[in-house]
Formats: C-alpha cells, sequence, structure tokens
C-alpha cells in the first residue's frame, strides 16, 4: 500500500465509525426522548394521587401500588 492509500484507508475507516458514533447518538437521542415521554406522562398521575391523599379518599387498592 502506498502512503496515499494508507491515508485514505485511514479516512475511509475514521468515516466509518464517524457514522456509526453518528447512529448511536441517534438512537440514544430517541431513547432519551422517549424516556423523557414517559415520565412527563407520570405527571398528572402522580397530582391526582397527591389530591387523592390530601382529600383522605386513596382510589386505590394496595394492589394498585404494588404495580
Amino acid at each position: 500500500m502506498t502512503m496515499t492509500q494508507t491515508r485514505e484507508s485511514t479516512l475511509t475507516k475514521a468515516a466509518r465509525q464517524i457514522q456509526q458514533l453518528n447512529s448511536k447518538i441517534a438512537q440514544l437521542e430517541q431513547q432519551h426522548q422517549d424516556y423523557v415521554q414517559r415520565q412527563q406522562e407520570l405527571i398528572p398521575e402522580i397530582a391526582r394521587l397527591k389530591r387523592e391523599f390530601a382529600s383522605g379518599n386513596p382510589g386505590f387498592t394496595h394492589s394498585d401500588i404494588s404495580r
């Protein structure tokens, strides 16, 4: 291999690694967005439970807690 071919091979490998890293970053970003969405969906439920506890009338059973 000539020096030019070696340099091109190294650059090709680096480009492939960058593409793989960018793909992994995109995957992790999507997982994070999914996680944030699930957490945000919990907020209304937590607020409802807090209101029920405050009113002295928790509207759930022990089996609901263990879920």
